[in-house]
């Protein structure tokens, strides 16, 4: 394959300073790009072609990126970031002066720019579609809605924040993703594109930061291919936008060979077909309620329950509000999970949001980040329930239950530790300002 493209715009070389800051640049991107850990390769040569979910494709677009991982949040995880640099430069400085002859480096420049805008798109566009469905970021559970706003973590208060929107706030953020990588396919429009999705990624590393949200470092390397792409354009805009004067367009016209140009079409295909398998895959998790259990939960229990009686060991413990071992209120979700809330010291699950995870350490979103409540997955076998600790496997309660009438939830039953437990919940008609909305009337009172 021979493509006759042409040396640069103006028919001069390059400085040699542009040529040293390309080389550098060159490498520290690849650094960044290339996956230099195994959990990466293992997750993906893991996935089976014949049960693949949108987690595996997911897999494809998404890794952290950096020759390290050294810390979880903050700016010592950009340690890796730091080798990769002081790396690029050596190699930068190696690669100048062995090849000092080459007046510009043109070819490898487009080509370069060609592999980023695809990797910005794949990186991106799939954001977009798990927003636009939405996926990433669902409405918070019922449990959540009686949980105190400080017993959540912080990138929890973000996502339930952004979860509750109802004037298509995730969707519109999608859309513009979606559209902001479509347009990175095309050389004409490759501006637009990244003016798009650099403003939202600003918005999204600023978050990472501020919520802990742990992506910080993947939406930082997406943020900085944007604005390298952004540069190549940058002074025209400028002199258009700022100075006011007369500006041309990109005048590099490159000239492909019949190859070349198959190679571009399969390319936009390949892309295109990702996209719609994944859109597919994602409205697929969507409607078995994901990132929540897809298992139904008991018959017609879901709601929010007073604790009007309880005993342990056959001793009544009465309302307290410091009592460590008697339960507050209990959360029946539509799943097969409840939640209880007491004063008992639980171990805060420290989970950031995620959607690749190993497959022995399942991911719950109800219980990560929310430091207020005990969640129990539960089996139902006739009128006995077996409870599992979602964050304590060891915390393990079998319950008889009784519903002498719509209202009430009779339990009784044994703990892993030998304690007996009696308890009488009683549902509360409680209305939720959320689904009132403002336009409608609300009484308080």
């Amino acid at each position: 394959m021979s493509d006759n493209i042409p040396q640069n715009n103006n028919g001069t070389g390059w400085g040699k300073w542009k040529r040293e800051l390309f080389r550098i640049a060159f490498v520290f991107l690849l650094l960044l790009s290339v996956p230099l850990y195994g959990t990466y390769y293992k997750r993906l040569f893991s996935v089976s072609l014949f049960d693949i979910r949108f987690q595996d494709l997911f897999q494809l677009t998404y890794h952290v990126p950096g020759a390290g991982h050294f810390a979880v949040f903050g700016v010592k995880s950009f340690t890796g970031w730091l080798l990769a640099l002081v790396l690029a430069v050596i190699i930068g400085i190696i690669w100048g002066r062995l090849d000092k002859a080459r007046k510009n480096y043109d070819t490898l420049y487009y080509w370069g720019r060609v592999l980023l805008r695809y990797r910005l798109a794949l990186g991106v566009i799939v954001y977009g579609i798990i927003l636009l469905i939405p996926v990433q970021i669902p409405p918070p559970a019922l449990s959540d809605l009686h949980t105190a706003y400080g017993d959540f973590l912080p990138w929890k208060i973000y996502y339930h924040s952004t979860g509750v929107a109802v004037a298509g706030y995730r969707q519109t953020i999608g859309a513009f993703e979606i559209l902001g990588a479509v347009l990175l396919l095309w050389r004409r429009t490759v501006a637009i594109g990244t003016i798009i999705i650099a403003f939202i990624l600003i918005n999204v590393v600023l978050a990472n930061f501020a919520y802990n949200i742990g992506d910080h470092l993947y939406s930082t390397y997406l943020l900085l291919i944007s604005l390298v792409l952004l540069a190549h354009d940058l002074p025209r805009l400028y002199a258009l936008l700022v100075k006011e004067t007369r500006t041309y367009a990109d005048r590099f016209q490159p000239v492909f060979s019949k190859r070349t140009k198959r190679l571009r079409v399969l390319a936009k295909a390949g892309f295109s077909v990702f996209s719609v398998a994944f859109l597919v895959l994602s409205y697929k998790s969507y409607s078995h309620n994901w990132p929540y259990p897809d298992t139904v939960g008991l018959k017609e229990a879901e709601g929010y329950y007073d604790v009007s009686s309880f005993k342990i060991n056959d001793r009544l413990i009465p309302y307290s509000l410091t009592d460590s071992v008697r339960w507050k209120d209990v959360v029946f979700e539509k799943w097969n999970v409840l939640s209880i809330r007491n004063n008992y010291p639980r171990k805060i699950d420290y989970l950031i949001p995620g959607i690749l995870y190993e497959p022995d350490f399942p991911w719950r979103y109800e219980v990560a980040g929310n430091a207020g409540r005990s969640f129990y997955a539960y089996d139902e076998t006739g009128d006995v329930l077996a409870l599992k600790n979602l964050s304590n496997s060891a915390d393990t309660i079998s319950l008889t239950i009784q519903r002498p009438d719509p209202e009430t939830i009779l339990l009784w039953g044994v703990t892993a530790g030998g304690d007996s437990i009696h308890a009488a919940l009683t549902k509360v008609d409680k209305e939720y300002l959320l689904t009132k909305g403002r336009r409608k009337p609300v009484s308080v009172y």
